[in-house]
């Protein structure tokens, strides 16, 4: 028998048999996120390095509490490096998106250290897409067309 059959109404995948076409579908689900995750996992790093959980004695009241990995990093390699020309740059600062406001810095750590976890939500938002698109691919290859996903947004 090969990987992808189908047989009596149900589908065989890759060694599972008597598969419905929901099952098939969240099988090929499982298998192509975990394909990329093993690629993608800059992303998850990313997100976890820049949030602000190590503790911050002397931080102001109103400042978000305790500090990042990224941010330590940042400010230990580039020191008070500083953009040049005297730009100021336009940076994210908040504890959530509900209270994200934007500040300017001239500083490169602060620039690099508070971009850190947005590259990575970038990057998981793109890893979902992928996997999303490769599924609905192969699926609908594999799958009778009754059972067919017809996602015009993918």
């Amino acid at each position: 028998m090969d990987t992808t059959e189908e047989l009596g109404g149900t589908y065989f995948y890759h060694g599972h048999a008597n598969l419905t076409n929901q099952e098939l579908f969240g099988l090929i689900f499982l298998e192509s996120l975990s394909n990329h995750l093993g690629l993608d996992t800059t992303a998850t790093a990313l997100i976890i390095t820049g949030q602000p959980y190590i503790p911050v004695p002397s931080k102001m009241v109103t400042a978000i509490p305790g500090t990042s990995v990224a941010s330590k990093l940042a400010r230990a390699i580039l020191k008070q490096a500083k953009l040049p020309f005297g730009i100021k740059a336009w940076t994210p600062v908040g504890k959530s998106f509900n209270t994200l406001t934007m500040r300017q810095t001239t500083k490169w750590a602060a620039l690099i250290d508070r971009y850190v976890p947005f590259v990575g939500y970038a990057m998981a938002i793109i890893l979902v897409e992928r996997v999303a698109t490769e599924t609905k691919s192969k699926y609908n290859l594999i799958a009778r067309p009754e059972h067919r996903v017809a996602w015009t947004y993918f």
